[in-house]
């Protein structure tokens, strides 16, 4: 990860909160809104970003941003292991996957 300082576009009701406890405390110290930190106000007035470095990546590493890959992947190893169930149990939609073993096919009732 790498952190930069660039005007970041999200959160910004976040950012302009002044009843945040860390605005508070700054203010009691003497920061003003627009201002830098330090003794010169010198600091950054904008907001510190992590960004995810893709430049030093593996060989063969593939960037999935939006979770593409892993969602495909996922689904046809849920499907697969369905048809496998399905196959070895049946469908579900026989008779008998009741799980009653009585044979006269009444219920008995649950006492409350």
């Amino acid at each position: 990860m790498t952190i930069v300082s660039t005007v970041d576009t999200r959160n910004q009701a976040w950012a302009s909160d002044t009843s945040t406890f860390g605005r508070k405390m700054l203010a009691k110290m003497g920061w003003k809104e627009g201002n830098g930190l330090g003794k010169e106000q010198q600091g950054t007035t904008t907001h510190l970003r992590a960004v995810r470095r893709e430049d030093n990546l593996g060989v063969g590493a593939q960037t999935d941003s939006q979770g593409e890959m892993g969602w495909s992947a996922t689904n046809q190893n849920f499907a697969g292991v369905l048809a496998a169930l399905g196959a070895a149990h049946g469908t579900g939609s026989g008779s008998g996957s009741g799980g009653s073993s009585g044979g006269d096919g009444k219920k008995k009732k649950r006492k409350r």
